[in-house]
């Protein structure tokens, strides 16, 4: 949108307008279509109001032939998540989690707040898990918004492609996402030096028990450096803000395993 600036004197009125470059204005528009057709569009000031998502989901990781179980609890306010795996054969718990700079794993939900539970600090991971949180679909929208003007759309092989670096912690990444033609996005890629982590979506649907007309896609599969990690069937969400907590133990803010 134009932007007016007025100077005015005794006898004169100068009115300067700045627009802002084509590129930037059609990348904002893409990133809004998106947005509204992912059902983040809420109320009516019309904004963007998901915060907390929840899903879960089956499937595979890491090429095992194991079925793993996924839940997964996020906030884009905070930002923070968590991704809570159980494996079988043998029955194995991970239950990784990233809140703004600290990172932790978990031996049940909320460790470190429970007698008995183990709270692990995992500094190395926070790039890696925030990376995560922003690279869903909901997550990588809001991260092109954020981007302003750094965000360029183009087209590429007949699909819509929004690029943009992104900030903070995870400067010097680049993202791209795509959109396929109902403009949902379809693929979300992120590129650091030699790093390629590339996640697709698709068969997006209303996964909630109370329906709210926010999408999520009901097939997720990750492949880093080409080679496939994650293949997730989603079951079940819940967009509706669902009251999610990731507060930080006290070891873990200090750097030390529980003691």
């Amino acid at each position: 949108m134009a932007k007016a600036a007025w100077i005015c004197g005794v006898s004169f009125c100068v009115c300067v307008f700045v627009i802002p470059p084509a590129a930037a204005q059609d990348a904002a528009a893409q990133i809004k279509a998106a947005q509204y057709a992912l059902g983040m569009i809420r109320g009516p000031q019309r904004i963007d109001a998901i915060n907390t998502i929840e899903y879960w989901g089956t499937g595979h990781a890491q090429q095992t032939p194991a079925m793993v179980t996924y839940h997964v609890s996020l906030s884009y306010l905070t930002p923070a998540m968590r991704v809570d795996v159980k494996r079988s054969n043998p029955d194995v718990r991970q239950i990784q989690v990233v809140n703004g700079s600290f990172a932790w794993n978990e031996s049940v939900p909320g460790a470190g707040f429970i007698p008995g539970t183990t709270a692990m600090p995992a500094p190395g991971t926070v790039k890696d898990r925030l990376l995560q949180l922003w690279s869903t679909p909901h997550g990588a929208l809001k991260a092109a918004e954020r981007a302003g003007s750094n965000a360029k759309v183009r087209n590429e092989n007949g699909a819509t492609v929004i690029t943009f670096p992104l900030a903070g912690a995870l400067s010097g990444t680049t993202m791209n996402v795509t959109l396929n033609s109902k403009n949902q996005v379809e693929k979300v890629e992120t590129r650091a030096g030699d790093n390629v982590t590339e996640t697709t979506y698709s068969d997006y649907k209303d996964l909630g028990e109370i329906q709210s007309d926010v999408l999520f896609p009901s097939h997720i599969v990750q492949r880093q450096g080409g080679v496939s990690v994650l293949d997730l069937t989603i079951s079940k969400t819940d967009t509706n803000n669902p009251y999610v907590v990731f507060a930080v133990p006290e070891n873990v803010e200090k750097g030390r395993e529980n003691e």
